[in-house]
């Protein structure tokens, strides 16, 4: 209470630490119209035999896959990507606790789920294409084809170039013969001491790192000239954390390790299908999303819509050969560019000329980057958490089904 010009005024009782009943069951803290209820009612109703198969039926029994699922789906809704995050709501955030009822998973058992689980993530971003398709989503008269940037779980401080390896290993082998050549000495030493046979106790702890450093730098050069060829030069690099990351330019123009995630994006907003590539440019990765695609809805689209990124007279070639339409921008949009070479991208470059295709063309940058917007922007999807293609994928798919379920939720009746 305080007393001001025209008197006495009174504050609401405040007492901090005061005991407090909550309701019985967390369901009804919540909001009714919580995204949290609607993962928990999607994955209820999923095909999750696929995790299922890999527990053994002896020894301890195993939390169920169906509730780190859920708790994963609706951390990638939270954005939050970490093991070590969820584990920590799921003591304070009633959403988190209500999926995961009565039970406490530790982070190592919600981050051992999801690098066990990588391959089957695939089939739920399938699931969540037919759940759409019976909701009367999923139409692909036109589908849009894009991809984007997404940061490796490496950078530039755990990255050797191609020249500098040739020297660091030199060095190592210098500082191993080294040390080998000591022990020779020791254990001489410790013989004459002692007598033969009691010389030596293992390799020491310096000798073992120099090694595994060597291997590391042999394993990084092979990965190099697998992937440049004859084009390898000594100023390319590669990182030591994940080989199979690549530099790449990002959207905000700095150069950084990436992989290139690529989506195939319905009219009305939900990814069919995904792939991840590890090069930068996008035309290789044009007929494994199409194939994806055809295998998650059982349909071939309408017809097919792509930057300039996808375009060779390779690509246009395949899609002839598979008889599916598409509009493929021939150069930069909204730039006269040169006239191209080529049989296809000139007629190509006609096609897009005329009025009806620039029309439907238009659609694709709101149709095929607008899943990336939201998947970086409120998801914060903008690294990946584990490495090497096999693993990234697996993420990228998880993280594409839970966009899908927001969709969902989104297009539901209020």
């Amino acid at each position: 209470m305080m007393t001001v010009m025209g008197g006495e005024v009174e504050f609401k009782a405040y007492t901090p630490g005061q005991g407090e009943l909550l309701p019985s069951y967390t369901a009804e803290a919540l909001d009714p119209s919580d995204p949290a209820f609607f993962v928990d009612e999607v994955v209820e109703g999923l095909d999750l035999r696929a995790f299922e198969g890999r527990y053994a039926a002896t020894g301890e029994r195993a939390y169920p896959p169906r509730m780190l699922l859920k708790l994963w789906l609706f951390a990638a809704l939270s954005g939050v990507y970490s093991g070590r995050e969820i584990a920590r709501r799921l003591h304070y955030d009633l959403r988190f606790r209500y999926l995961a009822g009565e039970l406490r998973p530790d982070f190592r058992t919600i981050n051992r789920f999801r690098m066990v689980h990588v391959e089957d993530f695939r089939e739920v971003l399938r699931q969540t294409v037919r759940i759409a398709r019976q909701a009367g989503l999923v139409k692909l008269g036109r589908v849009a084809i894009d991809g984007t940037k997404i940061r490796a779980n490496t950078s530039r401080h755990k990255a050797m170039s191609r020249g500098r390896m040739d020297d660091a290993e030199a060095q190592l082998d210098d500082e191993i013969g080294q040390i080998l050549l000591q022990i020779e000495e020791q254990n001489a030493a410790e013989d004459d001491e002692h007598g033969d046979g009691d010389g030596g106790g293992g390799l020491p702890e310096e000798l073992h790192s120099r090694e595994a450093r060597r291997e590391r730098i042999r394993a990084a050069r092979e990965q190099l000239e697998k992937e440049k060829g004859e084009k390898l030069e000594d100023r390319h690099q590669k990182s030591f954390a994940d080989l199979e990351a690549n530099m790449m330019k990002t959207g905000e123009g700095s150069l950084a390790y990436c992989y290139n995630a690529q989506a195939a994006v319905s009219e009305d907003g939900i990814i069919v299908a995904t792939e991840l590539s590890t090069t930068p440019r996008d035309e290789a990765s044009l007929e494994p999303v199409l194939d994806k695609l055809e295998a998650n809805t059982g349909e071939r689209p309408g017809r097919v819509l792509a930057d300039a990124g996808y375009r060779t007279e390779k690509s246009l070639e395949a899609m002839e050969a598979r008889k599916q339409m598409c509009l493929i921008a021939v150069g930069r949009e909204g730039k006269k560019g040169k006239w191209p070479s080529g049989r296809l991208s000139q007629t190509m470059h006609r096609t897009l000329r005329l009025p009806w295709a620039q029309a439907l063309y238009r659609h694709r940058k709101t149709q095929g980057e607008r899943p990336f917007a939201v998947i970086k922007g409120p998801m914060g999807f903008r690294r990946f958490m584990l490495r090497s293609k096999r693993k990234t994928g697996g993420e990228w798919d998880l993280v594409a089904a839970a966009f899908n379920l927001q969709a969902l939720w989104r297009a539901q009746p209020a």
